[in-house]
């Protein structure tokens, strides 16, 4: 005797559930896996990029066009073009300088710079300027600031170390 199993419409519609369940989550994993290799690409990279590196900002570097605003009462703006061949010899000075016991704040400005190439203007210097827009300086230019305003205005290389008190490495 040989049992038959008689399928009821209740066992037909668990039967359909049970296959439309697996076909739609079948299509779930099939987005996902396209996604990865085709949105984000990285479904075989290996290497873990959560690495982070510690961003450090340099105050002591700034833009001509702040130099009226800066926040101490009395401080320098050396402005030179760090590509130049003596760019050394000032940064030697300035780090000589800062050795000091009663150094003042000293700002470096790259002519070179994108954002200070309009206050380089080497034939129309303005030691009088009152106003970011006035200023103009040549290729080495050490400006003391006192309260905001051009206190002095030194260009030249020999002029500079002189006024910092410094002996060139």
């Amino acid at each position: 005797m040989s049992k038959k199993r008689i399928e009821t419409e209740e066992n037909k519609v668990v039967k359909r559930f049970i296959i439309v369940l697996l076909v739609v989550i079948l299509c779930i994993v099939a987005i996902y896996f396209v996604t990865k290799i085709f949105v984000s690409k990285d479904l075989f990279k290996k290497d873990d990029n959560t690495k982070t590196e510690e961003v450090e900002f340099n105050y002591d570097i700034t833009i001509l066009g702040s130099a009226f605003n800066r926040p101490y009462d009395q401080y320098y703006i050396l402005a030179y073009k760090k590509s130049d061949e003596k760019a050394l010899d000032l940064a030697n000075m300035v780090t000589s300088y800062l050795q000091k016991e009663d150094h003042l704040k000293i700002y470096q400005a790259d002519l070179d710079d994108y954002m200070n190439k309009q206050f380089y203007d080497p034939e129309n210097v303005n030691s009088k300027a009152t106003k970011p827009a006035e200023l103009k300086v040549g290729d080495y230019t050490l400006i003391k600031f006192k309260d905001g305003q051009i206190a002095k205005y030194i260009e030249g290389i020999d002029k500079i170390k002189n006024e910092l008190d410094v002996e060139e490495e």
